[in-house]
């Protein structure tokens, strides 16, 4: 299964990952405020090279809330303004509420956020998921869904 990672192209940040790239881009000091280091860091930096990063837009306003109650109310300002190249340079993947809403088993055991990637990941545009969630990580790769669990980095990139 590792090798078949490795042919996508273009990766869809769970909420985790995309704070991890965004607060070590910003400065390495804070990865421990959100529970990495930099040795994740550098795994992600590494995994996303010559890759197309795509969010959606509930994964945006998660990292984002998360990111202002992890970090001071200073050091957010500054961290926002350093992000905002990397989010425009990053592609979106928007999901309608309607379709999320339709998804309603998956919303009642995953939230809003964790549903729009999984509706986004099952278009046929061939993303790769990306995430630390160990739930969401079983129940998208029971159902065929691609994925890879921040954790897997260690495996595929190390040999």
């Amino acid at each position: 299964m590792s090798g078949d990672l490795l042919r996508y192209k273009s990766v869809l940040l769970d909420t985790g990952p995309l704070l991890l790239y965004l607060v070590g881009f910003y400065n390495n000091k804070y990865l421990s405020k959100i529970d990495y280091t930099s040795q994740d860091y550098a795994l992600l930096v590494d995994f996303l090279i010559s890759r197309e990063i795509v969010v959606t837009p509930h994964v945006l306003a998660e990292a984002s809330n998360l990111a202002k109650s992890r970090l001071k109310e200073a050091n957010f300002s500054s961290f926002f303004m350093n992000s905002i190249n990397i989010l425009i340079n990053s592609s979106e993947e928007y999901v309608e509420k309607d379709k999320i809403l339709k998804r309603s088993k998956e919303v009642a055991k995953f939230g809003i956020t964790d549903t729009s990637l999984i509706e986004a990941s099952t278009r046929g545009r061939g993303l790769l998921l990306v995430t630390s969630d160990a739930r969401l990580f079983h129940y998208c790769s029971r159902n065929d869904i691609p994925i890879i669990h921040l954790d897997s980095l260690k495996n595929l990139i190390i040999r």
